[in-house]
């Protein structure tokens, strides 16, 4: 229950980061607002944990790898193939000057519909701009997807010593990637953003805290843990300042991406080690819950309930949405509003479906 909590605060953070202003409000804090970039590592993180505990509690069975499939295209596919297809309606009918470039200069939406617009994206250093950037922040589910169809062929043949030491390695091949990629070529500044060779390793630690819980008693010593946390999360923050805020700096895109998936896969062995207790109690409150529930809803949404309030202040002549807080809070409203909704009428009908299909199992070995 508490990493829906991070989940929850995760995508506050990211959506107040995609709509900051850059200008007309306090530049010290518009500076850190830019900061967010690097919750992404939270949800690697989170991924990485829950996948592989789901992968390697049900390795023996005889549908492993198609249940684990299944439940995950019917978790994960329907709003996705609603939202890109709604997307890709609207840059083909309604912005014909950014559809253009996107296919003169970046590539076909298509790409999205097979889960690889991450990869044109780093080819060009440039982001699709049709659909009013509304393409924009799918890199991230680009990578997830890419990680959740290869890795469940790692977890069922290797050993959990074994794969253990993969990670580890592929979170240091993420690392050295970036350095060689950024020598290479300094001027791109979304290569070592958007591939999942280059973003391993958030994914790598949380799969490696998933396989730790599963080969041992592991007596993780509360505040000496804790302790470490802060100190993580301080340094991550502070080198990212350091580093110049944003996650196209040098620094940032490449020695950076190494440190926040570290604090953040503190902060996730933190909020395990305390789960269920008073220190955590707030996290498990149902308001809580429930947002980090529809968050995946609510990322997929955002951007585009920023396009739509922008549209209504231009059509409407309603001057208050030009203002940056209003704006920024009819944006936070509208993408609340259509996140419950997709999880109340689709979300979790499709959840019901993929239960009866496929029903959670105790775990066998």
């Amino acid at each position: 229950m508490e990493l829906d909590a991070l989940r929850a605060f995760g995508i506050l953070l990211v959506i107040l980061n995609h709509t900051w202003p850059e200008h007309g409000l306090n530049a010290a804090l518009t500076r850190l607002v830019q900061l967010p970039w690097m919750l992404m590592d939270g949800f690697f993180v989170l991924s990485g944990f829950l996948i592989t505990g789901i992968l390697l509690d049900s390795r023996s069975r005889p549908d492993y790898y198609k249940s684990f499939y299944i439940r995950r295209a019917l978790r994960i596919l329907p709003v996705y193939y609603l939202v890109i297809g709604l997307l890709t309606y609207v840059a083909m009918a309604h912005g014909h000057e950014p559809y253009k470039q996107m296919l003169e200069h970046w590539g076909s939406p298509a790409w999205f519909f097979v889960y690889l617009g991450n990869i044109p994206t780093a080819l060009t250093g440039f982001y699709p701009m049709a659909a009013g950037g509304s393409y924009i922040p799918l890199w991230s589910l680009q990578v997830e997807e890419q990680f959740y169809l290869l890795f469940p062929l790692l977890v069922h043949r290797l050993r959990k010593e074994t794969l253990a030491r993969l990670l580890l390695s592929l979170a240091c091949f993420s690392t050295v990637l970036r350095i060689v990629i950024y020598y290479r070529n300094p001027a791109n500044l979304l290569a070592q953003y958007v591939l999942l060779p280059c973003r391993m390793e958030g994914l790598a630690l949380g799969g490696w805290i998933a396989i730790r819980f599963r080969t041992g008693p592991w007596n993780v010593p509360k505040k000496r843990l804790t302790v470490m946390t802060a100190g993580w999360v301080a340094i991550t923050c502070l080198s990212a300042i350091w580093g110049g805020y944003e996650h196209t700096t040098p620094f940032n895109r490449t020695i950076g991406f190494l440190l926040s998936p570290i604090a953040l896969a503190h902060v996730v062995l933190l909020l395990i080690v305390f789960r269920g207790s008073r220190w955590t109690a707030p996290l498990r409150l149902g308001p809580v819950q429930y947002l980090g529930k529809i968050s995946y809803a609510a990322y997929l949404f955002h951007w585009p309930a920023g396009n739509i309030v922008k549209g209504a202040s231009t059509i409407s002549g309603l001057h208050a949405l030009d203002q940056n807080l209003p704006r920024i809070m009819a944006i936070y409203v509208l993408t609340f509003v259509c996140a419950a909704l997709s999880w109340h009428f689709f979300e979790k009908p499709m959840l019901n479906l993929k239960d009866r299909l496929y029903p959670p199992r105790s775990p066998q070995g």
